[in-house]
């Protein structure tokens, strides 16, 4: 899509406005945690960002992962997402909007969609809302219309399943709310006592306190903060002090809609051959591996080699992508299934 350069200007001044709860990296952990809320479900295997294991999920926002492990996306942060400027107009619709677009005009009500890796292939797990015997009733036809929804999107490649939703008893969501007032009490109190706190996790039994970067000295007297805070409160609890490098997570937050468009792109479409997606960070450059389940001698290689190489960088090299990401600098790289780089 060609944009003049007025509108390059707009974009990029809408881009520097978007605000996150609290930034995208924030959304992206919150994902997570609404994973991890929900018990008895099966675990992804590997995967990063909304396709893997402490990653996204993404469910899709992630990516489809965010988001990190087998991840869960319930229709409200899908509604945030969906609000942040010029997204849209930016990257194709991310398939978990389209999946709930689809299941509201049908009539149905859900709770959520889990995305991931499993056996070696996505799968996309939706939760109905309805009795047991309801949603066995309404399987099969759900997954016909989703089935023919995915299929006009050329993807090819996942596993489609729908369950009943997992809902949480009155007493677990009593607890779950306790803890997130707890985690934001916390961090304004360890703020307000003038330390840098990038974010608090007290839905777990361990506290965890994000910091930026800092010596060992530094982290210490956080976590005498906290602890000595959470006692003054009366909730005395285990804390764990977790360092982050900022920078970093701001080049994540900064990629990160980009890396789902990416993600879901690739993997959702048997003719790539991605076995993983990994991503390193850094100030000077932002690095791609699509690790793949190809051979160097196998027919067609070469030509699937080259055309993930051209999808990829033709939508990074775009003007709408480099006003995203500031024009940073990346390179990318394709390995075969044994993790060489491949020659060609």
């Amino acid at each position: 899509m060609k944009i003049d350069d007025s509108m390059k200007k707009e974009i990029k001044e809408e881009m520097e406005k978007i605000q996150t709860p609290s930034s995208l990296y924030e959304f992206a952990k919150n994902i997570k945690d609404e994973s991890e809320k929900r018990a008895g479900f099966e675990k992804p295997i590997g995967r990063k960002r909304g396709w893997r294991k402490s990653k996204f999920a993404v469910a899709a926002i992630i990516s489809l992962g965010i988001l990190t492990g087998s991840a869960f996306l319930n229709p409200t942060m899908a509604e945030m997402a969906s609000k942040i400027p010029y997204i849209g107009q930016i990257f194709q619709q991310p398939i978990y909007e389209v999946i709930f677009e689809t299941l509201d005009k049908e009539g149905y009500k859900y709770g959520g969609i889990g995305m991931g890796m499993w056996d070696g292939k996505p799968y996309i797990d939706i939760e109905l809302k309805g009795t047991e015997e309801y949603v066995k009733q309404e399987e099969e036809k759900v997954l016909i219309i989703l089935t023919e929804v995915l299929e006009k999107k050329g993807y090819d490649n996942y596993k489609l399943k729908v369950s009943d939703i997992n809902v949480v008893s009155p007493v677990n969501k009593e607890i779950n709310e306790k803890r997130e007032e707890l985690g934001e009490k916390l961090m304004s109190d360890l703020q307000g006592a003038g330390y840098t706190i990038m974010s608090v996790n007290a839905l777990s039994p361990v506290v965890a306190v994000y910091i930026p970067i800092a010596d060992k000295a530094k982290e210490v007297e956080i976590y005498k903060a906290a602890i000595e805070l959470l006692k003054a409160n009366d909730t005395p609890q285990q804390v764990q002090v977790i360092p982050r490098d900022a920078l970093k997570e701001e080049l994540k937050s900064k990629w990160f809609m980009v890396m789902r468009s990416i993600e879901e792109e690739l993997y959702l479409k048997k003719e790539y051959q991605v076995a993983d997606i990994k991503y390193s960070y850094k100030p000077e450059k932002v690095s791609i591996t699509v690790m793949t389940n190809m051979e160097p001698s196998e027919v067609n290689t070469e030509e699937t080699v080259a055309k993930i190489r051209k999808e990829i960088t033709e939508f990074l090299d775009s003007e709408e992508v480099k006003i995203m990401t500031e024009n940073q600098e990346y390179e990318l790289i394709v390995q075969d299934k044994n993790g060489k780089d491949f020659s060609f």
